[in-house]
């Protein structure tokens, strides 16, 4: 007497391989691992394109000012929109390029085209710029202005 295999499209035991497994596990294992490899690899070359300078003491920045510094990854603005806060931007203009080189108010400007904006976000508050200004990451450690910027 032979067996018979119930082969419909409706069973509901996976088909085994060879190994052992069957092609969903196979694939299921495949793709986590492929992920996590691909994930690892992410985050260690933005870790890589990051790094930290050490700009300027807390002092060197008056509370409403700013001051541009000439780093190895570009020229960026630290202001001080309140005390003890302080922010770091591109100094590139974001509607021409040019240089964000004064302040008006509250505000970061352009004197190539009037271009204006905030400095706590940098956000744009008078055109002809439509984007914010690069924002980077600023701490204070031990009285100093530290920017993490991308490579």
């Amino acid at each position: 007497m032979t067996s018979t295999h119930n082969c419909s499209a409706d069973s509901s035991e996976p088909k085994q391989s060879f190994l052992g497994l069957s092609r969903r596990n196979f694939l299921t294992s495949f793709a986590v691992a492929a992920g996590s490899l691909g994930l690892t690899t992410i985050a260690g070359s933005a870790e890589a394109a990051a790094k930290k300078y050490k700009v300027c003491a807390t002092k060197d920045i008056k509370v409403g000012g700013a001051s541009s510094f000439k780093l190895a990854s570009g020229m960026v603005l630290v202001t001080q929109p309140k005390a003890g806060v302080f922010r770091a931007f591109s100094q590139k203009c974001t509607h021409d390029g040019y240089a964000v080189d004064s302040i008006e108010g509250k505000y970061l400007k352009c004197q190539a085209h009037g271009a204006l904006f905030d400095m706590n976000t940098g956000a744009v508050k008078r055109s002809p710029a439509r984007l914010p200004l690069t924002k980077y990451e600023v701490t204070v450690e031990k009285k100093y202005v530290y920017v993490t910027m991308k490579k």
